[in-house]
């Protein structure tokens, strides 16, 4: 199993980070992916939104992805689920409970060397495939605000920082230092 990490620093007035992904709002993830049977890269990014199922040929059932290499012609999948997870603000001390279930919670999934920084989001079930790198630009970010307002961010692909302003509190608001990584897990 693979799993998306993110982490970044948040500004003292930001609560917590997630990205924007519901039924009526699917986020559309973004990949580089290589074939685990001829190791070739497949040559675009590959966009996944976890709502939609695509029927596989080889079994019966259904993932998220569902693809044939170009190079190999074997048939690769993935399984996208989003974890309950956001990435907290840890000098928020209303977020402590939130951080101790989600470190719980990688525990039992054999999430290793995570901490209070970073975020689980992702889980990725890939089949013939493996997930190299993922890519920001057409996600969507939720930043709850410790005042209580919510703001949208979006970061295009080598962005790794977003800066606003929360006009109701009166003060900057900032994301730097955003990083995403893959990490496998049992």
């Amino acid at each position: 199993m693979l799993y998306l990490i993110a982490s970044c620093r948040l500004s003292d007035n930001i609560k917590a980070v997630y990205p924007k992904d519901s039924e009526e709002s699917p986020a559309e993830y973004t990949f580089q992916v290589v074939c685990t049977n001829c190791r070739e890269p497949h040559p675009a990014p590959i966009r996944v939104n976890r709502f939609e199922k695509h029927a596989k040929n080889v079994a019966r059932s259904e993932a998220s992805f569902v693809m044939s290499c170009k190079f190999c012609g074997k048939e690769c999948s993935m399984i996208l689920e989003r974890t309950e997870e956001k990435l907290y603000n840890e000098a928020d001390e209303s977020c402590s409970e939130a951080l101790a279930r989600a470190a719980t919670q990688r525990k039992k999934l054999g999430i290793r060397n995570v901490g209070p920084g970073s975020a689980v989001w992702l889980k990725l079930d890939c089949r013939g495939l493996e997930v190299t790198a993922y890519e920001t630009a057409d996600t969507v970010f939720i930043v709850e605000l410790s005042s209580g307002n919510t703001m949208e961010c979006t970061f295009e692909d080598g962005e790794r920082e977003w800066f606003d302003y929360d006009d109701n509190a009166g003060e900057e608001v900032s994301i730097e230092d955003l990083s995403f990584q893959i990490v496998k897990a049992k």
